[in-house]
């Protein structure tokens, strides 16, 4: 089986996913009605009173952690669903390597992951941009000002590769527990460790220079070279880990 085959087969099954299909749609409807709220609050369209505010918090309490769970248990489901319907096996048998399988499943799920994201956060950003464009443009005016343009490719390169070494690390946790709940707690445990490991190195960078000569590129490309020995690590692991598994 091709590459391609395989993606395609992993996409098919993401997409036809019905439960979480609806907690997208749920979380579409709660941020594009927080977006209306929030709006219609701002120009005096609605009266900013104890029930609305009320409401209007409410919704920004359980959107924001609705996605904050959601970024988690989605990538988490996409990544266990063949452990948990024991098709591993058969998908091997097959004659599809567990290295391609490996980085086609990554692959896929952050695919699926952004695509989930873009149509829960579609609504708010096109309604944002129609209605406060100019807005907008002193927001990004005001960042290139004070974050400075020198930075800016530099900061977006660390968040790639910090997402990257996100998706790495889940993929690996799950492989590891076999598709287990306690993949997610390996995660955690994961996460909690390279942030200390990771604080450890950054800590001297910050202290070694004086404020006034103080280089933001020089933070970005010390996070974006441990995210690179992060993915690099935890990809031999996973890659160890599933090469010898019995399923």
């Amino acid at each position: 089986m091709e590459l391609k085959d395989i993606f395609k087969m992993e996409m098919y099954k993401n997409r036809n996913n019905k439960p979480y299909l609806l907690v997208i749609a749920v979380l579409t409807v709660m941020a594009a009605s927080l977006t209306f709220l929030g709006i219609a609050m701002a120009e005096d369209k609605i009266a900013v009173e104890g029930t609305m505010y009320g409401i209007l918090i409410t919704l920004i309490v359980f959107t924001l952690l609705g996605l904050g769970v959601f970024s988690l248990l989605y990538p988490f489901h996409l990544l266990n669903v063949d452990y948990k319907n024991r098709v591993m096996s058969l998908i091997f048998a097959s004659g599809v390597s567990r290295e391609k399988y490996y980085f086609v499943k990554i692959c896929a799920t952050i695919l699926t992951c952004l695509i989930a994201t873009l149509v829960i956060l579609i609504i708010p950003i096109v309604t944002f941009l129609l209605i406060y464009p100019d807005v907008f443009v002193r927001i990004m005016q005001r960042m290139i000002e004070n974050f400075g343009f020198a930075n800016i490719i530099p900061f977006v390169v660390m968040t790639v590769f910090s997402w990257l070494a996100y998706y790495v690390m889940l993929t690996t946790s799950v492989i590891i527990t076999k598709g287990k709940v306690a993949g997610i707690f390996l995660f955690i445990g994961f996460s909690f460790a390279l942030s200390m490991i990771h604080s450890s190195f950054s800590f001297p960078i910050l202290m070694s220079q004086r404020l006034e000569d103080f280089n933001m590129n020089s933070l970005f490309y010390s996070s974006t070279i441990f995210s690179i020995i992060q993915i690099a690590a935890f990809v031999l692991i996973g890659l160890a880990v599933l090469r010898k598994q019995d399923l």
